[in-house]
């Protein structure tokens, strides 16, 4: 007998969510509209341009000047390449070469990369803008017209604050840190290109 009640109870369990299912259905399908409704897609789209002041050596400052090209989706995430280069004469005849004290060697250090990066407040005069980027690094030098370079991985994290004077332009400054992985070249190691960086940029496009 006790089984009879519980296949009855089951049935009943059964029926009951069989009807709230309907009543489900019922009301999805009123509205006429697909099930999973997708959110607008907004893309956008700048460039920029920096200068920045980047500690090298451990003891020494590195100017570099870059250019970036990005592509903001829904106003809040950016996808973007960046290519970065030294313009000012960093010395580094003591490390590789100390025996010829007489001729100056002067370092060039490249970066191509690809960064991701997410806007806060994004709809106020001024936002915030933390990021990451990671891709190739480049170093060289010249001895008698001999050309020594080397390549290997960097990885750099920024954060930024932009005041958004107009509707297509814009202008900040930021704090970085360069990470070189794995670079070696005749007494250069990675920690000799690692350091901590200060940047002013501009940025002209729509956002």
């Amino acid at each position: 007998m006790s089984r009879v009640y519980k296949s009855i109870a089951f049935l009943l369990l059964a029926f009951g969510g069989l009807r709230a299912s309907a009543q489900v259905m019922d009301e999805d399908t009123t509205t006429h509209q697909p099930f999973f409704k997708a959110s607008k897609f907004n893309s956008k789209c700048y460039v920029g341009v920096n200068g920045s002041a980047v500690e090298i050596l451990k003891n020494q400052a590195a100017g570099y000047f870059g250019a970036d090209l990005n592509w903001v989706i829904n106003h809040k995430y950016v996808v973007s390449a960046i290519y970065d280069e030294t313009v000012n004469q960093v010395q580094i005849q003591k490390i590789v070469n100390p025996n010829d004290p007489s001729s100056p060697i002067y370092l060039i250090h490249r970066y191509l990369g690809l960064g991701f990066s997410y806007i806060l407040f994004n709809n106020k005069l001024f936002s915030f803008q933390p990021g990451l980027s990671a891709g190739w690094g480049h170093i060289q030098y010249n001895i008698d017209s001999v050309n020594y370079h080397n390549n290997f991985a960097e990885v750099v994290p920024e954060v930024s604050a932009t005041y958004n004077c107009t509707k297509y332009f814009r202008f900040g400054i930021g704090l970085n840190y360069r990470l070189a992985l794995g670079a070696s070249l005749n007494g250069l190691k990675s920690a000799d290109i690692s350091g901590v960086g200060g940047v002013v940029f501009i940025k002209v496009g729509t956002f």
